[in-house]
């Protein structure tokens, strides 16, 4: 919860990336659940005796206490809430979290806090601490892209005619196919089509109900990166880690 004085603002938020600047200081990009994404520059934190150095981590949830400016806001002081420290000892873990990272640092506006955006970085990045399967997290943030997008998929039935009998998923109508409208898609198993419409329905809070195969999650990875290529003209240079782990 945001605290006030009456020079300061406390805030909690996650650092999705830190810019060194000049000798000593750094430059904090950070989405905050009260402000959305802000800049702060942190005074000193690159000094071994700074006392702020340990809550100011790229990938890690803390509070900071800030002079809140228009451009960069000052960091006064800052405390680690969440270290997130596991992230860091698995690769592909690593590799999905600086994907997640770089898509808000580069897509998501600046000082316009939305409560969903916070919960869904942070949740993805706990899902990942805790050790669930990266590569379905990854699935799972690329529908959130998609809609933060205004890309909203047909999963309920065939695109052309409502069929629930569905053998394709098409990229040009945005969904599924049935047999009569499948033209030449290609047929998919009837796991990766479920584990299509479940990525879709069920939201990375409830990760758990998710039963997926690692060759579904495998086959579904390039679907999904066609649609987001496709529908939303996202680019992100992490993406190219992405195809070494998958």
């Amino acid at each position: 919860m945001m605290k006030t004085t009456i020079n300061e603002v406390v805030v909690e938020g996650l650092i999705l990336k830190t810019t060194p600047y000049k000798e000593n200081d750094m430059i904090l990009h950070v989405y905050t659940r009260e402000y959305g994404k802000i800049g702060i520059i942190a005074r000193g934190v690159r000094k071994m005796t700074s006392k702020n150095a340990r809550a100011t981590q790229q990938m890690m949830l803390s509070e900071f206490t800030i002079h809140l400016k228009k451009g960069l806001s000052v960091l006064m002081k800052a405390s680690p809430l969440d270290y997130l420290r596991h992230i860091e000892e698995n690769l592909e873990s690593e590799i999905v979290a600086n994907y997640i990272l770089e898509y808000f640092y580069r897509y998501i506006e600046e000082n316009n806090p939305i409560e969903k955006e916070f919960d869904i970085l942070y949740d993805s990045l706990k899902k990942l601490d805790q050790g669930y399967p990266p590569l379905l997290v990854y699935l799972l943030f690329n529908v959130f892209i998609l809609d933060h997008n205004g890309v909203s998929l047909d999963v309920d039935g065939c695109v052309i005619c409502g069929s629930p009998k569905v053998v394709s998923i098409s990229l040009t109508d945005g969904g599924f196919l049935c047999e009569e409208h499948l033209s030449n898609h290609t047929v998919f198993d009837k796991a990766v089509l479920k584990g299509f419409r479940h990525i879709h329905k069920i939201p990375l809070e409830h990760i758990d109900q998710l039963h997926l195969s690692n060759e579904v999650i495998r086959q579904l990875i390039p679907l999904m990166e066609q649609f987001i290529e496709e529908y939303t003209g996202v680019i992100l240079k992490t993406s190219t880690f992405i195809q070494q782990i998958v």
